[in-house]
């Protein structure tokens, strides 16, 4: 029996920065916000030896796994790993348009071939109690076409999947980035209202441009709920105010000594199992919009390269101290 889970915020998975350690502080900062993994391919999924060090699942539930594929056994397999792994859901990326990703048929690309798609979500399912889901685009090439978007989803849908992430451009499969693939195809959020307004049962979880918390607010009152990315990326800290903005939460966190130490904590057993930098890298945005913190990323950049972990750890304490009106 699945459990309900309200997605009203959930933070999009990115290649390189939703690491197990960023998940750990999302959720130091956020209790109920829907967290994401990696992007992860099938093949490395079921084949890498480093696949745990990027799927690990250490109490940051509610969260879902989210790989790249379209082989039907491999797709299983991954749902038999998230099943295992106490993941809430298993998503399947058919957005991401870099060429690598194309290379090994997956990603946006998959909208071309909707039956194959479906084939794949069906695949998935072989555990009740573990959401399968899709995040994708509403279409591909320069131009809109919704005939084209509502064809995909009313296949895909046949599968019995309950719940979509749409990232709402269209996906340029050649002659720009992945990066410019976030910003250069329009928004369209009105494709997410007319395919909710025809399957009222269904979870559509909008992403794509939703740059402040005040918008994804706004958002969220429109739509089954948000998925935001660069924001969270830029500046993690934005999540203290998630659970009272979007689930009515009567306390209101507070950044403190304790986050850091609750994330020193976390990350201490993992010295010498992964780099300092990894490690640190989703604490290092605490100095996002904080004025005079440039003596303090010196200090902190240079015991990085010194290994000074319990420096580093009182480093961070002081700044919070003397910065605490400044973040909060």
């Amino acid at each position: 029996m699945k459990k309900f889970i309200d997605r009203k915020f959930c933070v999009a998975p990115m290649m390189g920065y939703t690491t197990p350690y960023a998940r750990t502080l999302y959720r130091i900062l956020s209790k109920k916000t829907f967290l994401f993994s990696e992007m992860i391919a099938t093949k490395t999924l079921i084949h890498s030896k480093n696949t745990q060090s990027i799927i690990a699942n250490e109490l940051q539930n509610p969260i879902a796994l989210q790989v790249g594929g379209s082989e039907y056994n491999e797709l299983k397999l991954s749902s038999k790993l998230a099943y295992e792994l106490n993941y809430d859901e298993i998503n399947l990326n058919v957005g991401c348009p870099s060429k690598a990703v194309q290379k090994g048929s997956f990603g946006a690309c998959l909208m071309q071939d909707k039956s194959l798609v479906r084939n794949c979500l069906e695949a998935m399912q072989i555990y009740e109690n573990i959401e399968v889901s899709i995040k994708c685009r509403i279409g591909l090439g320069k131009k809109f076409n919704y005939e084209f978007f509502e064809e995909f989803i009313d296949e895909i849908l046949k599968s019995g999947i309950k719940i979509v992430y749409i990232h709402a451009r269209n996906a340029i499969l050649t002659g720009i980035s992945p990066k410019s693939n976030r910003s250069i195809p329009p928004l369209n959020y009105d494709f997410v209202s007319k395919i909710k307004s025809k399957y009222p049962d269904i979870t559509f979880i909008l992403n794509g441009g939703i740059d402040s918390i005040e918008k994804a607010l706004t958002l969220s009152k429109l739509h089954d709920g948000v998925m935001l990315g660069r924001l969270v990326q830029n500046n993690p800290f934005c999540l203290k105010d998630v659970d009272k903005f979007f689930y009515n939460d009567s306390k209101n966190y507070i950044i403190s000594e304790k986050t850091i130490k609750d994330y020193f904590n976390f990350i201490r057993p993992k010295l010498g199992k992964d780099s300092i930098y990894r490690l640190l890298s989703p604490l290092l945005n605490i100095f996002f919009g904080i004025p005079d913190s440039k003596q303090f990323k010196i200090d902190i950049h240079l015991k990085m390269k010194e290994h000074n972990f319990d420096i580093l750890e009182k480093i961070f304490l002081k700044f919070v101290n003397e910065n605490k009106l400044l973040i909060n």
